[in-house]
């Protein structure tokens, strides 16, 4: 693989397409696809499929762009010691978020101190999220955590804590003082897919206290939950930074006694790859965030 066809290869992957890519390197799309099929016969591999106007990476792809986008940080690593900061005189940071609203102030803050740098922000639950950050898909994941990942490193944004959405019109909404979670017996709850961090704290803590929660639905998004709480399906678990500001609902935080009022409770984690802390737009997110980069 020489320099070319890896930038070509890294450009259709981010870029999404063939067309795009051309575009961002400044070629024309016959050089891009004379590259990406060189690249494909000396790795006797199929790269990309092309899924109307753009392209997706296949499996080997995928693998593939795990290993050149490490090396095309690295390069921005290099270019920095010979100059006097070029990683922040343009480029592009890739943001992976499960909870928006505790990150976007601090999106906000990049951008007004790094306007040359793209900010492309995706959304998804925590563990899709950690399979696209070390697939190198984002560069970047702020995500609620239950337990450290070992495989990422980072820093703790803040902790959230679960809070119960309720219909504006619901005599539940008539206080905002926080709910026992032992309220909630006999009441239908709306929880998020089983492989979100939020309906995990939820069932931990509930069998901490012997709560067998009586589950209405299974949803695929916090948007969802907020239809489904105000359609009157049942009552939404989410954490408190995702109640939103929507006059059909309300929400109360919930609470309980003794070492169960922890486990309603998880770290949101600016984090990423290890060997990429350092490197380039990831190194100055993260040391916009603030605190010392760890184990995330």
């Amino acid at each position: 693989m020489n320099f070319n066809q890896m930038r070509a290869f890294h450009a259709v992957a981010v870029e999404g397409g063939f067309s795009a890519a051309a575009k961002s390197l400044g070629v024309t799309q016959p050089a891009v696809t004379v590259q990406i099929r060189g690249l494909e016969a000396e790795l006797g591999v199929r790269l990309f499929l092309r899924r109307g106007q753009g392209a997706v990476p296949t499996e080997a792809g995928e693998r593939l762009l795990a290993h050149v986008r490490a090396v095309m940080l690295l390069m921005d690593r290099t270019e920095a010691a010979v100059a006097s900061d070029p990683a922040m005189a343009g480029g592009l940071v890739r943001l992976g978020l499960s909870t928006p609203a505790t990150i976007m102030g601090l999106a906000k803050r990049f951008a007004d101190a790094h306007p040359a740098v793209e900010l492309r922000l995706s959304t998804g639950n925590t563990g899709q999220l950690i399979e696209d950050v070390l697939a190198c898909r984002v560069d970047l994941i702020a995500a609620s955590h239950s337990e450290p990942d070992p495989r990422l490193a980072g820093v703790v944004l803040g902790r959230q804590r679960l809070a119960l959405l309720v219909p504006a019109a619901d005599p539940l909404a008539r206080s905002g003082d926080p709910l026992p979670l032992d309220a909630l017996a006999g009441l239908p709850v709306l929880l998020r897919e089983p492989s979100s961090v939020t309906r995990q704290v939820f069932l931990r803590a509930a069998e901490a206290i012997g709560l067998s929660p009586r589950m209405a639905a299974s949803l695929g998004s916090r948007e969802m939950i907020r239809e489904a709480t105000a359609a009157g399906l049942g009552y939404g678990i989410v954490f408190d930074g995702e109640t939103g500001h929507d006059p059909r609902l309300a929400h109360r935080p919930l609470t309980a006694a003794g070492p169960a009022a922890e486990l309603l409770a998880a770290d949101v984690r600016l984090s990423c790859l290890p060997e990429l802390a350092g490197i380039g737009v990831v190194a100055a997110f993260l040391a916009l965030a603030g605190g010392s980069i760890a184990s995330a």
